[in-house]
């Protein structure tokens, strides 16, 4: 509770608070993303669990394939070893998150049920314990306290503070993380627990993450995130954790998030008013000459597949593409409208014998 207990220390820069004046402007837009995404919520639901899962692995260093992670994080199978095992205890976790973000309450019992769910075919995650002397003497009886006592206290010691209204909610989520990392509650994968719950804190409070993948963008700033728990760590045992850095980190990529969004929100009005194949044709007729299905999906997300392969068989029979390869590699290629009228340009003149 070291940095909770502390947090009068903190003094707020000038680029941090401009940082966070633009983020909580931007948050203010939260309902109009929820309404205006409401008919694809299914969708976003979707590929946002798939994309956290799969760069929730990657920031762990799995020893698994991209292709692996791929199939794991999109399909639902059968685990192979005990690093599969972890990955879909993780991805569990990851969508109860995603599909019930408003019902993740910070208490300790929200943990206990959290490590008895990355346990499953895994290994055992318990709460710690340690040995006390009673009274401190030399010869005292020695007693048992649990960790989980001590999560419960950090738990107390947040709310207590977040109830003040004196410190602003990502500056206390940085302070809760950091007293949580750095207090060895569990026997083991305290670093994914923290995460985790990292994340369901975050998800309650900041709805961006619906639609863009929180682990994606923390993956791609991690070292970022290496400098400032460091930063955190190493002044933690003077009781004066310096937590800027982590803070300014979450901003970054709440900031990253919302101009992400803000920008797609713009290109999903336009869509939603066009057809949404005739949408797919343009961006293959307007974009690169050979393109793969995957990025046709990554550039209409809310495309369901079996409209993309619907526009792809039509533009094929039409000529107008053709594809190149089989299976999962194969992509497509848009045919040049000169092959497409046989390889011969038009010759006014070839018509002079029918005159």
């Amino acid at each position: 509770m070291i940095a909770l207990s502390n947090m009068n220390r903190l003094q707020v820069s000038t680029d941090l608070l401009l940082l966070l004046l633009k983020v909580y402007e931007a948050k203010g837009k939260d309902f109009y993303y929820d309404e205006l995404f409401s008919k694809d919520k299914d969708v976003f639901l979707k590929k946002t669990i798939e994309k956290n899962v799969f760069y929730f692995a990657k920031i762990l260093k799995m020893p698994l394939t991209d292709a692996r992670l791929k199939l794991i994080s999109t399909k639902k199978l059968v685990a192979k070893n005990k690093t599969e095992s972890l990955l879909i205890n993780i991805k569990d976790a990851l969508s109860s998150i995603q599909k019930h973000p408003k019902e993740f309450e910070l208490m300790t019992n929200e943990f206990d049920n959290l490590i008895r769910m990355l346990s499953k075919d895994y290994e055992p995650i318990k709460f710690n314990t340690t040995l006390v002397k009673k009274d401190g003497t030399l010869f005292a009886t020695k007693k048992t306290n649990g960790k989980k006592d001590e999560l419960d206290q950090i738990i107390e010691v947040y709310n207590k503070q977040n109830k003040t209204k004196q410190y602003e909610l990502t500056q206390l989520i940085s302070n809760f993380y950091v007293d949580f990392i750095n207090n060895n509650l569990f026997t083991s994968s305290t670093e994914i627990i923290a995460y985790i719950g990292l994340y369901a804190m975050i998800l309650r409070d900041f709805s961006v993450f619906k639609y863009f993948s929180f682990f994606e963008l923390f993956y791609k700033k991690f070292e970022q995130y290496e400098l400032a728990i460091n930063q955190a760590n190493y002044y933690y045992n003077t009781g004066y954790p310096n937590t800027d850095m982590l803070s300014k980190f979450l901003l970054d990529i709440f900031d990253t998030a919302y101009e992400q969004v803000n920008d797609y929100s713009r290109e999903y009005s336009f869509e939603i008013k066009l057809n949404k194949s005739d949408n797919i044709e343009a961006s293959i007729r307007n974009g690169k000459e050979i393109f793969s299905k995957a990025e046709l999906r990554r550039l209409h997300p809310t495309v369901s597949v079996i409209t993309i392969d619907r526009t792809l068989k039509r533009l094929k029979d039409e000529g107008i593409i053709q594809v190149l390869g089989k299976g999962r590699s194969s992509k497509w290629q848009r045919v040049d409208e000169d092959k497409r009228r046989g390889g011969r340009q038009l010759d006014i003149f070839h018509f002079t014998d029918a005159l």
